[in-house]
C-alpha cells in the first residue's frame, strides 16, 4: 500500500484500551445495514471489531480455534498481532518484529500490508518494505516463526522492484496452486504474480505474469465456486475521513487469468481509479473501508475482514479492524454484506445464520442497478432527459444515465431518479397491467413513481411498483442491449432480480 505509516497519533495506551471495540453487546451499534435497532444478544456483533491501528489486516488459525490477526506497522509496533476465538472479539499481543527490517536503503521504510501463511512446516509471514512512493526500490520479504504468536525472524527480502523491474512490488498474496507457491503482488502499478521456490523463500527468476492494470493495490484471491475471485482495493486510500477507498472485485477460471468483472472488464486493460465494479463502498459512518483478507469460520463461510480509515464516533481518524459477510448471488458473484456497505450489527461467525432479507433498506445513495440474467444495467435510452424517454438495458458505459439515486420515503418506498435527467422511474400512465412499459418522467407525486426493493437473495432484489404491485422486468428475459424494460407479474425469473452497485465515492 502507498501509505504513511498509520501517523494517527494514538498512543499504545488508546490502542490496548480500544481492543474488544467490537466484542458482543457494544452499545450504541445499528442493524445490518445501520438503521435499526441494536440487538445486543450473544449471537451477533458490532462493527467495528477493533483493534484500532490495524491497517491492511492478514489473518489465519492456529488448527486449534485460535484466530491471529496482523496489521501494517504503526507508530508503536512492527506489525502488530491480535487473537481472537471468533474473528471479531480480538485481544492484543504484541509485534511480529522488534524492529524494522533494515535491509531497505531509507531508514524510513515502514514493514506494510502482512500477509500470514502457513508454509513449509512453519508460519511465514510476508510483508512490503517501503516508503511512501514506489520509487526507491521497494520489496517484499519474509519473516518465519514457529507460532502465529512469534517470534518472527526476519529472513530478508524475497524479491525487490528492481529484481524483476516492475514498479512498486509491495502489497503481497502467497497463493498455492496444484502444490506450487506464488506470490501476487502490486499497487496503483499494476498487479502481478510470480512463482517462489518451493520453500517460498524466493522468487523463480523468469516465471512474473500481469494479471491487471493500475486499477488499485491490494490484491487478495480465493477459490469458489470454480473460480478465483480477486479483490483488490482502490480510490484514496491513507487519508482518514477524506479517503474514497473502496473494494472492487473480478474473477477468472485460471488462476493466471484473464480476470474479469462483471461489465465484462478484462482488469488488464484498467487503469483508472473506481473503474471497475464496487462490492465494498463507505457510508457515513465508516469511510474508506478496504485492503481486505477473506477468511473461511467453522461453518465453511467466507467473511472479509479489512480496515475502515475513519469511524464516525472515534476522535480521530485511524485505521480499524471490520468484518463482515461474504455470501454469492445466484451468477456466483460475491456480496459483502448484503448490500455492499459495512455493517453496524451481523450474525456472529460460525453461527450458521445470515439471512439478507433480515436487512433494513437499502441506504440512500447513487447505484448502478444491474440485472441479474443479462448483466446489464438499467439505463434511460441514448442518454434522454425528456419527460417519456424509455428505460432499457445496456451494457457499461460509464454514462450517468446509468446510475440512479435512491430516496426513502418511508414504508420501505423509494422514489428512483435518473442522476443524468432528474427524472423519476415510473410505471407509463400508472398502468396497473402486465407490460406496461417502464420509462422516466418529472415528479408527479404519484404511486406508480415509488418502488419497493424486495431482498430476494444475496445482494439480490426485486423493484416492486408501489402502485400496480407489480416488478420491473426485461422483456422476454433478454440479455441484449436495448433490450426494454417493463413492469411484470413476479415470477421469480432472473431476469425480474437486481442487484445495485455503488455508483461513485459517497459524499
Amino acid at each position: 500500500m502507498v501509505e504513511d505509516n498509520d501517523r494517527s497519533g494514538m498512543g499504545r495506551r488508546s490502542v490496548l484500551k480500544s481492543i474488544g471495540v467490537g466484542a458482543v453487546g457494544a452499545a450504541g451499534s445499528a442493524g445490518l445495514s445501520g438503521t435499526a435497532a441494536a440487538d445486543d444478544s450473544s449471537t451477533h456483533y458490532h462493527n467495528p471489531t477493533g483493534p484500532i491501528g490495524f491497517g491492511d489486516p492478514s489473518v489465519i488459525d492456529d488448527g486449534n480455534g485460535t484466530y491471529y490477526v496482523y496489521g501494517t506497522e504503526n507508530p508503536y509496533d512492527v506489525i502488530p498481532i491480535a487473537k481472537s476465538n471468533d474473528l471479531v472479539s480480538w485481544e492484543y499481543i504484541g509485534a511480529a518484529l522488534d524492529s524494522t527490517p533494515g535491509w531497505h536503503s531509507n531508514s524510513d521504510a515502514g514493514a506494510w500490508a502482512p500477509d500470514i501463511n502457513y508454509w513449509n512446516g512453519q508460519y511465514h509471514l510476508y510483508y512490503s518494505l517501503s516508503i511512501f512512493g514506489s520509487d526507491q526500490n521497494p520489496g517484499i520479504g519474509l519473516a518465519t516463526a514457529d507460532s502465529p504468536e512469534g517470534p518472527f525472524t526476519d529472513q530478508g527480502p524475497v524479491f525487490r522492484e528492481a529484481d524483476l523491474d516492475l514498479t512498486n512490488c509491495i502489497d503481497s498474496e502467497f497463493v498455492v496452486v496444484d502444490g506450487t507457491p506464488y506470490i501476487v503482488w502490486g499497487s496503483y502499478y499494476g498487479f502481478y504474480g510470480v512463482e517462489l521456490t518451493p520453500d517460498g523463500t524466493d522468487y523463480v527468476a523468469g516465471t512474473d505474469f500481469q494479471i491487471a492494470g493500475d486499477v488499485g493495490e491490494g490484491p487478495m484471491i480465493i477459490q469458489e465456486n470454480g473460480y478465483y475471485y480477486l479483490f483488490y482495493s482502490t480510490g484514496k486510500c491513507c487519508e482518514g475521513y477524506d479517503s474514497t477507498y473502496e473494494v472492487e472485485v473480478a474473477r477468472s477460471e485460471s488462476f493466471f487469468g484473464p480476470y474479469v468483472n462483471q461489465n465484462g472488464d478484462d482488469l488488464r486493460d484498467l487503469n483508472e481509479f473506481q473503474s471497475g465494479v464496487q462490492i465494498l463502498s463507505e457510508t457515513d459512518r465508516f469511510t474508506g473501508p478496504g485492503h481486505n483478507t477473506a477468511y473461511q469460520d467453522s461453518n465453511g463461510d467466507w467473511w472479509m475482514i479489512y480496515h475502515a480509515e475513519g469511524v464516525q464516533e472515534q476522535d480521530e481518524a485511524t485505521r480499524t479492524l471490520m468484518a463482515d459477510r461474504i455470501q454469492f448471488n445466484s451468477q456466483d458473484w460475491p456480496v459483502v454484506a448484503c448490500d455492499g456497505r459495512p455493517s453496524s450489527q451481523s450474525p456472529m461467525p460460525g453461527s450458521g445464520s445470515y439471512d439478507c432479507s433480515a436487512t433494513a433498506p437499502i441506504l440512500d445513495g447513487t447505484y448502478r442497478i444491474r440485472n441479474l440474467n443479462s448483466g446489464k444495467l438499467l439505463e434511460v435510452y441514448a442518454a434522454g432527459t425528456s419527460d417519456g424517454d424509455n428505460v432499457d438495458q445496456y451494457g457499461f458505459t460509464d454514462n450517468t444515465c446509468q446510475e440512479w439515486t435512491l430516496t426513502h420515503q418511508g414504508n420501505g418506498e423509494y422514489t428512483i431518479t435518473n442522476a443524468n435527467s432528474g427524472l423519476l422511474l415510473e410505471v407509463a400512465a400508472a398502468g396497473t397491467s402486465d407490460g406496461d412499459n417502464v420509462r422516466q418522467y418529472s415528479d408527479t407525486g404519484s404511486s406508480c413513481q415509488r418502488w419497493r426493493i424486495n431482498s430476494v437473495g444475496p445482494g439480490e432484489y426485486t423493484l416492486e411498483n408501489v402502485n400496480s404491485g407489480k416488478v420491473a422486468d426485461v422483456e422476454g428475459a433478454s440479455t441484449s442491449d436495448g433490450a426494454n424494460v417493463l413492469q411484470w407479474s413476479d415470477n421469480g425469473g432472473w431476469n425480474q432480480r437486481w442487484t445495485f452497485e455503488p455508483a461513485s465515492p459517497w459524499d
